[in-house]
């Protein structure tokens, strides 16, 4: 008896390695979409209220404006009277520009929206009476 081997085409061969390599790609793709999804179920991109209130408790004002966007962003209501203490401040500091370079019609809408935010914000008037101290502005 004789034993012939049959030569593989090299044809065979190469879509063999190709094979192997698309599933690995495939595999990979798949354990890292499930990563992303994963991580992405478990992470909040909200601030609540206490990490609102840490940002005011360290004076970190720009955070808590940045804070409120993000909630914004996301769809996020419930969080006390911080949002309307951030848009207070927010247009305290672009009152005072505004006031400062003339642009007394500007200056004036943004009175308007700190008066409608200091309203809004229950307790936390007394953040807004230490922002008015801040930027210089009188009632």
């Amino acid at each position: 008896m004789n034993k012939e081997k049959k030569k593989k085409d090299q044809a065979i061969t190469g879509l063999d390695i190709v094979i192997v390599i698309l599933i690995l790609v495939i595999m990979k793709t798949g354990f890292t979409a499930a990563f992303y999804k994963s991580r992405a179920d478990r992470l909040s991109f909200t601030q609540d209220s206490s990490h609102l209130s840490f940002d005011l408790q360290s004076n970190d004002y720009a955070s808590l404006i940045q804070g409120k966007y993000i909630n914004e962003f996301n769809g996020e209501k419930d969080t006390g009277g911080y949002h309307a203490l951030a848009d207070y401040i927010e247009a305290a500091s672009m009152y005072k520009v505004y006031n400062a370079k003339g642009y007394t019609d500007r200056a004036e809408q943004e009175k308007s929206v700190m008066e409608k935010s200091r309203a809004a914000m229950n307790e936390l008037t007394v953040f807004a009476d230490k922002a008015d101290k801040m930027f210089g502005i009188e009632e």
